[in-house]
């Protein structure tokens, strides 16, 4: 789960800020002359961050299965994948 923080740190990279709480409003911007950000952009950042995670990880297990699948037609068995490359075991 993305957190505020999280959203409010991918909208306003390099800007020193804290926070009161976990809402916009108690954000506190300790760079100068920094656009404020509003509970609509923070919850649209939280919800691409989201969106951009899951597809990240669908992405990794679909690439590993890919690797796994070439493995076993190049003549490896699941026992020698196991012991070479763990990570390729379902």
């Amino acid at each position: 789960m993305i957190t505020t923080q999280q959203a409010v740190h991918s909208l306003r990279p390099g800007i020193e800020w804290s926070m009161s709480g976990d809402d916009v409003a108690g954000i506190t911007w300790h760079t100068p002359d920094v656009e404020p950000l509003t509970e609509a952009e923070v919850a649209k950042e939280i919800k691409r961050l989201e969106a951009l995670a899951k597809t990240t990880e669908a992405n990794r297990v679909a690439d590993l299965q890919a690797a796994r699948a070439f493995a076993l037609s190049l003549g490896f068995t699941p026992a020698m994948l196991a012991v070479m490359y763990p990570n390729l075991t379902p």
